[in-house]
């Protein structure tokens, strides 16, 4: 893929970049509930909590794979795939950036007032926005050819 797209007005991954901060929304409204609901909640928080948790180890498998398969023709690098250095637009690691912080924030707030509940549950959230970063990296991200040279 070529920056120029990117420059050029096109958004690719954009539902990544959607996925990251609805999350994020939705783990603040969890949170937020089961701070001051009762005890008939908290259930909801586990669940919620899981689901973004599996779904954020799914994306983020998805992203390895994808990643995999580039690096047959392009030099994929850790930094770069996982945590987008050097490999997405500035727009793009800001946004994946403040809705990892926002969430880490949100989870271990939320876990600190509460520590030893299901609230706790929350510090697994983060991880959907950290697999959607490296889904999005894997599929759109820019990557240096390699060379056509012996192996």
């Amino acid at each position: 893929m070529s920056k120029d797209l990117v420059r050029d007005g096109g958004n690719p991954g954009q539902y990544l970049l959607r996925l990251a901060w609805l999350s994020t929304i939705l783990l603040a409204i969890v949170a937020a509930l089961g701070l001051a609901a009762s005890e008939d909640f908290l259930p909801f928080v586990v669940a919620v909590s899981s689901s973004m948790f599996l779904l954020g180890s799914f994306l983020l498998l998805l992203g390895l794979l994808y990643g995999l398969r580039r690096s047959r023709a392009e030099i994929v690098t850790v930094a770069g795939l996982f945590l987008l250095q050097g490999s997405a637009p500035s727009m793009v690691r800001r946004v994946f950036a403040w809705s990892i912080a926002f969430q880490f924030a949100i989870a271990f707030s939320a876990a600190a007032v509460e520590p030893y509940t299901e609230i706790a549950f929350t510090i697994l959230a983060p991880m959907l926005p950290l697999g959607s970063a490296a889904l999005w990296s894997a599929q759109h991200g820019f990557f240096v050819q390699r060379g056509s040279g012996p192996a």
